[in-house]
């Protein structure tokens, strides 16, 4: 990471919802990445954002559930319950959400997505400054791998994902998948590589302890957005628990269908088909051609297959099927993989 980036700017890796706020005078809304409005949900960020000085405004940030008095982040699934219709002010109270806000896109009729990160990131502290809900990321600037793994490891220790590291002087790009912005989680043991999430697609019965649980393996695919269809590219048969492999099959079973859906493309044909609604964020040691999956197969040159793919978490809680990683995005991360193995 350092040899490739050189001096890094080095914040916390959240493991919440990411929401953007949007202040235009009185009015604030809260949107997520699937452009869902927060606004009411998380009134806690709209109500705190409506105290800003700014007349005009979008942050980007994380928001989680944190718990003051103990100093601490509260699991992914906590902050996933203050999505709701019902019974929101007594979530707000019960269960109340900070935001981490770690950039700022735009402020009082000036779009500033063209400007260095590290510009961006000291407007965000000027903008935010005395709200109690609406936090700046801590950052630290380092080019030192001892000093970049004992953040990983400590923010680690705090119970959050990991780290994002990122170039000072990169501008925003949305959705986009480079070295500007890398993850390093507790996964990844410090590789270069980042997350990717799946659509699940199928699974098989398994055999012997697996047979038990009804799963024994599942069928991941990719988002071709082009043809708006679902690609395979890998099976998964790790990173779950005894319970989660019984709960995963729990909750196939409510989405199976007889035949293979028209949205997805699979040479491989698993015992049980499945309507693809269902995201995973996925660990894979890196990215492969192969002839026996479809994403990023064109006539007769091979698709991209996973090896060594882990299952990290379940994340449909926030991604829609269509938010998934696109086939796109494999090609791009499998070109830059290449060029990182090529020598200097």
């Amino acid at each position: 990471m350092i040899k490739r980036l050189g001096l890094v700017a080095v914040q916390p890796k959240y493991d919440g919802i990411r929401v953007q706020i949007h202040k235009n005078g009185s009015t604030v809304r809260v949107f997520s990445r699937n452009l869902e409005d927060y606004t009411l949900m998380f009134s806690e960020l709209t109500s705190a954002a409506q105290g800003l000085k700014d007349d005009t405004l979008i942050l980007d940030g994380e928001a989680i559930a944190y718990s003051k008095e103990l100093e601490e982040y509260l699991p992914f699934q906590l902050t996933a319950s203050r999505r709701r219709q019902h019974g929101i002010e007594q979530a707000a109270q019960e269960l109340p959400l900070v935001a981490f806000v770690f950039d700022i896109l735009y402020q009082n009729g000036r779009d500033l997505t063209e400007l260095p990160y590290e510009e961006r990131l000291a407007m965000v502290d000027e903008v935010i400054a005395g709200s109690s809900v609406l936090l700046p990321a801590p950052i630290i600037k380092t080019d030192s791998v001892e000093v970049l793994t004992k953040t990983l490891l400590d923010s680690i220790s705090q119970g959050l994902e990991g780290v994002v590291v990122k170039r000072p002087d990169s501008k925003y790009q949305a959705g986009a998948r480079n070295f500007n912005w890398v993850k390093l989680k507790r996964h990844t043991s410090g590789e270069l590589n980042d997350t990717i999430d799946l659509v699940l697609l199928g699974y098989y019965f398994g055999k012997g302890k697996r047979a038990g649980f009804g799963v024994g393996a599942l069928l991941g695919g990719v988002y071709d957005a082009d043809n708006d269809r679902f690609a395979s590219i890998t099976k998964l048969g790790t990173g779950l628990s005894d319970a989660e492999w019984r709960q995963i099959h729990e909750r196939a079973d409510q989405l199976q269908v007889d035949q293979r859906p028209a949205r997805v493309d699979s040479i491989l044909v698993p015992d049980v088909w499945l309507k693809p609604e269902v995201v995973v964020e996925v660990m894979a040691d890196e990215i492969t051609p192969s002839p026996r999956h479809t994403a990023g197969r064109v006539g007769d040159e091979p698709g991209f297959a996973l090896r060594f793919p882990r299952i990290v978490s379940f994340r449909s809680a926030d991604k829609r099927p269509e938010d998934a990683t696109t086939v796109k995005e494999i090609a791009e991360l499998f070109r830059q993989q290449r060029q990182r193995k090529q020598p200097a």
